[in-house]
């Protein structure tokens, strides 16, 4: 069946799924394990200028949200895991056993990736790695000492870091806990519940697989189309002509349905489950959020780009002298608008201080506005567990 829908009901739907307008306000523990069953997956990156992405994601989202909640989820209570999805990735630990294929690349590209870099001796210590660990507990790999391996321009330096990194691709081992970015390992059994790691693969057969692999990634984003980018990261979606097949079996087993939007000349695709969510009437408060840089929502760049009219890039590893913006650049959501842009400077202590802030072509700025912008800066000092909003923000929004 094909939707007909205009680029504002787009987006309307995309703000009211992610949980960013106030319609089902998410909160607390209980509002992570909701989104996390919603979006499947988010994806983690270890750069911490005013907490790490998966924390930005959640702050959007989660109301009181506090850093110490996702570390618990992971940590404590293992309900979350980190794991290979859309690149380094955190989900639930329940869905351990649907990644055995995601598992199984990874490990063959991390050991051709070592063999490449001429580091493919490391290998042979992951047995004297397993036992250590079983021996003397949770480790970092410089708590282990093996010695050097074959220097790399890209990689690790050390034999155990190398042969350890493999054994977390190949899920031998996980994430204990962290120190600031760098992980304490332990063995995976003792990670997860036994149950879960002796659950059988839930597919038939590939086509089983592909089916349920593309149709979390849909419901990752909320609405796909089937272009090529970033929204397709990972092993087996990248591949256009499989996606193809696989999105045709879906359509005819009616699992999901098309959408059409006039103004862009593409077809896109929603889960059928969410279709009722279409013609939801929008409720927002009057606050802006500040959106992750690797945030679900902006997973594909170049749809964000037609949907939202904004074009985005993570300038993190552009150099300086080609930045447009800055460094580390946070997209401002208003209610269903991308609006602006926020450079925050780290800190530790004192108030939110914003370096720049950019406004967005043709965004007229009013009282209300600006309302909303230190509503939203002043929440998201309160996730900083920082003392209010710096006074230069009132000259930057005007």
């Amino acid at each position: 069946m094909l939707h007909s829908i205009t680029k504002n009901e787009f987006r309307t739907f995309l703000i009211h799924y992610h949980s960013l307008d106030r319609l089902d306000r998410l909160t607390g523990e209980a509002g992570i394990k909701e989104l996390f069953g919603r979006i499947g997956s988010i994806q983690y990156d270890p750069l911490d200028i005013v907490g790490r992405n998966p924390n930005l994601v959640l702050q959007s989202r989660i109301k009181g949200f506090k850093s110490d909640m996702l570390e618990k989820l992971l940590y404590k209570d293992r309900f979350l895991v980190d794991a290979w999805d859309k690149e380094m990735s955190i989900y639930r630990t329940a869905d351990w056993p649907y990644f055995k294929r995601i598992r199984k690349c990874r490990e063959e590209g991390t050991r051709n990736m070592l063999e490449r870099r001429g580091q493919g001796e490391t290998l042979s210590y992951t047995a004297q790695i397993l036992k250590k660990l079983k021996k003397d507990g949770p480790s970092m790999a410089s708590g282990i000492d093996l010695g050097k391996c074959r220097a790399s321009d890209w990689g690790h330096r050390k034999i155990a870091g190398a042969a350890l990194d493999y054994l977390y691709a190949k899920g031998d081992v996980g994430v204990y806990k962290k120190k600031n970015a760098q992980k304490v390992y332990d063995l995976i059994q003792n990670l997860i519940p036994e149950k879960i790691l002796k659950s059988p693969e839930p597919f038939k057969n590939d086509s089983d697989f592909y089916e349920w692999y593309f149709l979390r990634r849909i419901k990752s984003i909320g609405i796909h189309w089937l272009k090529n980018g970033g929204g397709w990261n990972g092993f087996f979606l990248s591949d256009s002509q499989l996606r193809k097949r696989v999105f045709d079996a879906l359509e005819k087993k009616g699992v999901i349905e098309q959408i059409e939007v006039p103004e862009i000349k593409e077809n896109f695709y929603i889960c059928r489950k969410d279709v009722k969510l279409l013609n939801i009437k929008p409720d927002y408060d009057n606050s802006i959020k500040m959106l992750a840089p690797l945030d679900n929502l902006l997973w594909d760049r170049s749809m964000v780009q037609k949907i939202f009219d904004f074009q985005y890039t993570w300038e993190v590893y552009v150099p300086e002298e080609k930045r447009k913006y800055g460094y580390y650049v946070l997209p401002v959501l208003y209610q269903n608008k991308l609006i602006a842009r926020m450079e925050p400077e780290k800190q530790k202590s004192g108030p939110l201080t914003v370096k720049n802030w950019w406004w967005e072509p043709g965004i007229k700025t009013n009282k209300k506005m600006q309302t909303a912008v230190m509503n939203g800066l002043k929440t998201f000092a309160e996730y900083l567990n920082i003392d209010g909003v710096n006074k230069n923000v009132l000259e930057l929004i005007r």
